[in-house]
């Protein structure tokens, strides 16, 4: 071996720059490889990271815009729901105000039925404070009806009959049978020992009205037996009111209507 060395010596010499170079270009490039390959697998981390960070931005945001697509649909609905509640309940209390001055001609159950379903739609969509002042205003509507049904036919008797004017031949005997009632009215609620004598007398003064019929003058003496109705009609009016108003100024709350 040592004898091959030093025969070929000369070229060994010749030989050894180039291996080593060749060596040195190998391990760099083995070394740049590497490199590379820690390189490329940062920059797919990276690139993974910033696609996820960017789904979820685009989630979010479309979480957002849903979030605020509902709460828009919400409050539109909302308005809608006040909005129909109101105009309901004003469409019923003209056809209350009619039923206090003539007979019923039918309309009252679809407007009733149409505040209903209008306070329906409240209890749906609005929040808590609005369900309860809508409530409030159905049970103030209804109040109305029920004086309307039990004793709207003796109250608009009995207008009729303060109604009649001085110049007109039954004049006294209106006047006769208005009297006679509010006395067998107050006979009634006072207990009186003659009350019966006094429901006679009335009854008497009714039937001098020819106009009157029979179930009308029982209708007139069974009102008395209740207390005067007008006091009675103007609170109900009073408490309807006051319960529409409260629901006007809860709804401007909730929908942040502000001056």
């Amino acid at each position: 071996m040592i004898d091959f060395l030093k025969e070929h010596q000369a070229l060994i010499v010749l030989l050894l720059p180039i291996a080593f170079t060749f060596a040195g270009a190998w391990l760099g490039a083995k070394v740049q490889a590497g490199g590379g390959v820690a390189q490329a697998k940062a920059a797919k981390e990276a690139a993974e990271t910033a696609a996820a960070a960017t789904l979820q931005a685009v989630r979010e945001q479309a979480d957002h815009a849903a979030a605020a697509a509902h709460a828009a649909a919400l409050h539109e609905q909302r308005i809608s729901a006040a909005t129909n509640l109101i105009r309901a309940d004003r469409a019923f209390g003209r056809v209350l105000h009619t039923m206090f001055r003539q007979p019923d001609a039918g309309a009252s159950t679809p407007a009733y039925d149409e505040l209903l379903h209008a306070w329906g739609v409240v209890q749906l969509v609005a929040p808590v404070s609005l369900t309860t002042a809508s409530t409030r205003v159905l049970n103030a509507a209804q109040n109305l009806q029920r004086l309307a049904h039990q004793r709207g036919e003796a109250y608009r008797l009995y207008t009729q009959l303060t109604g009649v004017r001085f110049w007109v031949p039954e004049y006294e005997d209106a006047r006769r049978a208005v009297q006679t009632l509010d006395a067998f009215r107050a006979a009634y609620a006072a207990d009186a020992a003659n009350m019966m004598e006094v429901h006679d007398v009335a009854s008497a003064a009714l039937d001098r009205l020819p106009a009157l019929g029979t179930q009308q003058a029982a209708v007139l003496l069974g009102d008395c037996l209740e207390p005067e109705i007008g006091p009675l009609l103007d609170q109900r009016w009073r408490e309807h009111g006051e319960a529409v108003t409260e629901f006007v100024s809860c709804a401007r709350a909730v929908l942040s209507v502000n001056d």
